[in-house]
């Protein structure tokens, strides 16, 4: 008997972390499509013309990292990072940058036949402008290319 809490004890040590995690993304009600962790490409041109394009990386803690480069019409190059928390609720994805964010925004999704994602954005707080309107892919990437 002794040996099994030992063991136990040791077993909750090692994986302590992993079992901490899903415990507490449980808690918080959240969900992930495991389709959508990975390396993603992107790109949108906006109203302007410029054009906006991207490398997410979504994780399977729920975390993500965007880095985004802008291209001007006058070819100015503009680069940002961003880094937040994304999840599945409802059907919706939803992400948030808790750095400037303090809503999620939220989007329709559905995977192509290509193996693509579309996106249609249907929420969000900061550009209420856009909700039925902005929309983009993304698509997988073998490896990380350089934006």
């Amino acid at each position: 008997m002794k040996l099994f809490f030992k063991s136990l004890i040791l077993l909750l040590f090692l994986n302590g972390t992993t079992i901490l995690a899903a415990i507490d993304q449980h808690a918080q009600g959240l969900s992930l499509d495991v389709r959508m962790i990975g390396i993603w490409q992107g790109e949108y041109t906006e109203k302007d013309g410029a054009l906006k394009s991207w490398i997410q990386t979504r994780n399977e803690d729920g975390s993500y990292r965007i880095e985004f480069r802008f291209i001007e019409l006058d070819g100015t190059i503009h680069r940002l990072t961003e880094e937040g928390k994304w999840w599945i609720d409802k059907g919706l994805f939803y992400e948030i940058t808790p750095s400037w964010m303090t809503q999620p925004d939220a989007y329709q999704y559905h995977f192509q036949d290509n193996g693509c994602i579309a996106f249609l954005l249907v929420e969000s707080y900061k550009s209420a402008e856009d909700v039925g309107q902005y929309q983009f892919v993304e698509c997988l990437s073998d490896s990380q290319p350089s934006i």
